[in-house]
């Protein structure tokens, strides 16, 4: 299956006006259309913040396209788009990116549990060619890590297409801002992980995973993340 993963720079003053349409005008239209839309979130912090950030699941490519063909061919869309831009368009630029499983991606709880708290949505940037290198590291050391530190991990993924090809998402729940904030001091401090790094820098010349991007997101009014993300067991 592949995940669509979208984030809304909006307008000032219509955040407001995206969640109504979220939650007023869209699950009828979603439903109809076949939009699985797993996980709406506000990004409080990150580029670009406050971000409205959204995330569909599909079979595949195929039933992506099919969906968004019947949906942009409902004139009932394009009434409600009229009435809700209200003259003025609401989302003055947005980032798509495609993203599929990564094989480290084990459910930290059931599927139909509701996760609130503090969520992060870090894209990961990883060291060319150090793809098979990373995703041992991701299982052995970080993942554990992330989970040592409070973390609840609610999906892994690999960038399928987008800006910036060479990246790992992660998407994790903290209880709140502060078991975040003690979680990023007990990461930073870890003994452990700063040897790895070194010993990754000695033996491969770089570390495995560069920079990121991260977002603190919280759940969008009238959303209810599930903690399997709509994901459909192969």
């Amino acid at each position: 299956m592949i995940y669509e993963l979208r984030l809304y720079a909006v307008a000032p003053g219509r955040m407001a006006d995206v969640h109504h349409r979220f939650n007023h005008h869209f699950p009828a239209l979603f439903a109809k259309h076949g939009v699985d839309c797993v996980a709406r979130w506000v990004a409080l912090a990150g580029p670009d913040a406050p971000r409205f950030v959204y995330m569909m699941a599909y079979r595949d490519y195929a039933q992506r396209e099919a969906v968004w063909a019947s949906f942009y061919q409902d004139a009932e869309w394009w009434r409600i788009r009229a009435e809700t831009n209200a003259g003025h368009e609401m989302v003055e630029r947005h980032d798509l990116f495609f993203l599929k499983p990564n094989a480290a991606w084990a459910a930290d709880a059931a599927p139909d549990e509701a996760v609130g708290g503090l969520h992060e949505l870090v894209q990961q940037q990883i060291a060319p060619g150090q793809n098979a290198n990373a995703n041992t590291f991701l299982t052995e050391r970080w993942l554990p890590m992330l989970r040592e530190a409070g973390a609840r991990v609610l999906g892994v993924f690999d960038m399928a297409a987008g800006a910036g090809m060479q990246k790992i998402v992660l998407l994790h729940a903290w209880r709140d801002a502060a078991a975040w904030h003690a979680g990023r001091h007990l990461i930073d401090a870890h003994a452990p992980l700063r040897a790895e790094f070194a010993a990754q820098r000695e033996s491969l010349g770089t570390a495995v995973f560069q920079r990121a991007e991260v977002n603190l997101l919280e759940p969008a009014p009238g959303a209810t993340i599930r903690a399997g993300l709509g994901r459909i067991s192969a």
